[in-house]
This record gives structure tokens, sequence and C-alpha cells, in this order.
């Protein structure tokens, strides 16, 4: 019973700590890749042409989107989480030396402005499941505590893990709009008129090159004086 009640703890924890925006945003969307397209061909009331384009933009944007989310929205947080909190505590740390509550010379300061990036993410995102601590090399656990304990003096300063996922949240929430707004349209707009291009194409009749054969019969100047006579005759005779 005891492990049970430590894995429902694991997974609430889990789920409490990273119920970013992609996570409903990427389930909303596979949602209505499923059943949006299923809904547009049970339309009695559209023609064929309007279900099928339909049934295109449907599957186009929701698949975009699913993709996005997931993919570009995860390499964004990865990649700029961790460096905005390192920012964040350089900034504090310019900060308290403007306030004269700590010394440009000292270790605490040298601590704040020299973030291991590594170590805040592990801590961060880790620490709370106690899975990964193996992961931590020693330099990164002295970091980290040094961190907490220069948090401990200052009450304006964020904890490596609440800052962390505050963060990564906030990262999530922008992409995901700029994603729905911008690019998830744009790709999609372009791949549409992609395809109804290759399909306009495709039902165009193919031209077929038909070539006449014509033989050149010798023409002798007298016959050319000839018809040129009878020609002038049978204007002048109209």
């Amino acid at each position: 019973m005891k492990n049970f009640n430590n894995i429902v703890d694991k997974i609430i924890t889990r789920l409490g700590t990273s119920n970013d925006s992609e996570i409903c945003t990427a389930a909303l969307a596979a949602f209505k890749l499923i059943f949006i397209p299923f809904a547009t061909m049970s339309d009695k009331k559209s023609t064929k042409e309007q279900k099928n384009y339909a049934l295109t933009r449907d599957f186009l944007t929701e698949g975009v989107a699913l993709a996005g989310y997931i993919g570009i929205t995860r390499v964004v947080k990865n990649n700029l989480t961790a460096p905005i909190c390192a920012k964040y505590y350089k900034e504090k740390a310019h900060d308290l030396v403007k306030q004269k509550k700590l010394d440009i010379n000292s270790v605490d300061y040298k601590t704040l402005t020299n973030i291991d990036k590594a170590a805040l993410k592990n801590h961060a995102m880790n620490e709370f499941l106690d899975e990964n601590a193996k992961k931590f090399t020693k330099n990164q656990t002295e970091h980290i505590e040094a961190l907490e304990n220069i948090i401990s003096k200052f009450s304006n300063i964020q904890n490596p893990k609440d800052l962390y996922i505050n963060t990564k949240k906030v990262i999530s929430h922008v992409s995901v709009c700029i994603l729905a707004l911008t690019l998830i349209p744009y790709i999609t707009n372009k791949l549409i008129y992609v395809l109804s291009k290759v399909k306009s194409q495709d039902s165009k009749p193919q031209k077929t090159n038909t070539t006449i054969n014509t033989t050149l019969k010798p023409f002798s100047m007298a016959e050319y004086m000839n018809n040129t006579r009878l020609g002038g005759l049978n204007v002048f005779n109209r």
C-alpha cells in the first residue's frame, strides 16, 4: 500500500508541476484531429467539394498544431528556460550591489552571476521526485546549496525550483500563443496552396502533340502568273 501511495503521489506531483500549456493544447489538437474530420464527413448538407476542402484543412491544421505544440514548444523551453533563470539571478546580483547589500567581490556575488544552468535544470525538474539525484555532480550540488543559502538571506529572490518551473510555464504560454496566431495558420495555408496547385495540375487535360504532314508540290512561275491573273480577275468580277 505504501508503494502504491508513493506512485500516486509522484503522478500527482508530476502533473502538478508539468501542466504546461502545450500539454492541454496538444491534447485538444489530438481530439480535434480525430473528431472534427469525422463530424465534417457526417454533414449531409455539405457538398463533396466542401467536405474535401474542410477535411483537408482540419486535418492539416490540427496535425501541424499537434506537431508544433509537442515539438517546437518543448525545444524552446529546453533552450531558453535555464538562460533566462541565469539572467534573472545576474540582474538580482547587480541590484543588490547597487543597494549596497552585496559586495561585488564576494563569493555570493560570483555564485549569483555564474549560474550552473545544468544544475539549475536538474535541481528544478528532478529534485521533487528524488529520481535523478545521482546525476548531480559534487560541484553542482555545492552550487545549488550555495545558491539556496544566498536566497535565504534575501526575501525578494525566488528559489531555483520555483523560478525554473514558473519561467518554463511562461515560455510555454508565450510559445503556444505565437504558434496558434502565426506559425500554424501560415504553414497550414502554404500546405493547402501546394496541395491545391498539385491537384489542379493533375486535373488539367494533357495536351497531345499532333504533327500535320504536308507535301510541298513544285510550283512553277507559269502557274504563279496564271493564279495571280485569275485571282485578280476574280476580285474585279465581284
